[in-house]
């Protein structure tokens, strides 16, 4: 039943999450809150917890609040027991499902077409240009901080348009710059630090002495900074392709790069799909491409 079904697709996250918790709040209040709402995961998901959730009559409220994340990851039976509800939903439920369409395989995106047909559709899309600058800047006021011009493109060519990063770079900076109420370019020189090219490739050369520790200590302050894992993953490729060129024998080379891309690939799939915390799947990379016998 459209209304109550909601489908949340794009890729960004910040303001879906946002965009829910508003629904949340409109649909639920009092202290019998949390009693009504449950929220499924992709990699979780069990068919008959969910059928449970959704058609349990509400506990001292009018309505219950159930979430799905990430509805393009879900296996073949839970999307079809997902399906089989939003054809016959609950009028005492309502029901939001997120997703980002377009990044798996065509029977994901087929689903979700057939989703749209029975939810309210609403599509998320990270800004761009002079909308991202008014974004950043919005971010700060709610610091109580104005941003400069200098410092706003600054900061968005290290951390990009993701809005989540954006936002606690931003509440960094609010509070690294204390009582002062503008933000300068030099905060952000001082704050986000070396350009992610420039720590990635000290890290580079530390995996290749297999000297883990400082490899794992550039990458939690890689992280520090505000610099997003999708891109860290990014700029070691880009690095160690830079070094398989130094490597000597074409032969060996291109063998210890396609072992590093393996790690590489799964770490990249493992951020997109897995509900892990991000810091521990990029460890994992770091110490495996540090132990990689030809490393180096």
């Amino acid at each position: 039943m459209p209304g109550l079904v909601h489908l949340f697709l794009g890729k960004e996250n910040a303001l879906k999450a946002e965009a829910v918790e508003e629904l949340k709040k409109q649909t639920l209040s009092g202290g019998n809150a949390d009693l009504n709402f449950a929220v499924f995961y992709s990699d979780q998901f069990d068919p008959q917890s969910f059928q449970d959730a959704v058609n349990t009559q509400p506990f001292l409220s009018p309505m219950r609040f159930v979430v799905i994340r990430d509805a393009d990851r879900l296996p073949k039976e839970a999307r079809e027991s997902v399906m089989n509800y939003v054809r016959d939903s609950s009028e005492k439920t309502v029901l939001v499902i997120t997703a980002d369409p377009g990044q798996k395989e065509a029977s994901a995106d087929a689903f979700l077409s057939e989703l749209s047909k029975h939810s309210k559709v609403k599509t998320f899309v990270s800004p761009e240009g002079a909308d991202l600058r008014r974004c950043v800047a919005e971010k700060a006021v709610l610091f109580g901080k104005q941003m400069n011009p200098d410092s706003v493109e600054l900061l968005i060519s290290k951390i990009g348009n993701d809005l989540g990063y954006i936002g606690m770079a931003v509440e960094k900076l609010a509070n690294y710059t204390g009582e002062k109420k503008t933000v300068e370019k030099k905060d952000v020189e001082a704050l986000v630090g070396k350009s992610l090219d420039e720590g990635v490739f000290d890290m580079t050369d530390a995996m290749s002495s297999g000297n883990k520790a400082r490899a794992l200590a550039i990458l939690s302050g890689l992280l520090r900074d505000s610099s997003r894992p999708e891109g860290i993953i990014g700029a070691i490729g880009a690095a160690l392709k830079r070094k398989a060129r130094t490597m000597g024998p074409p032969a060996r080379s291109k063998k210890w790069l396609k072992e590093c891309f393996s790690f590489l690939t799964k770490a990249d799939r493992d951020l997109k799909t897995r509900d892990l915390d991000k810091k521990v799947i990029l460890e994992s990379l770091i110490i495996r491409l540090s132990e990689l016998s030809e490393l180096g």
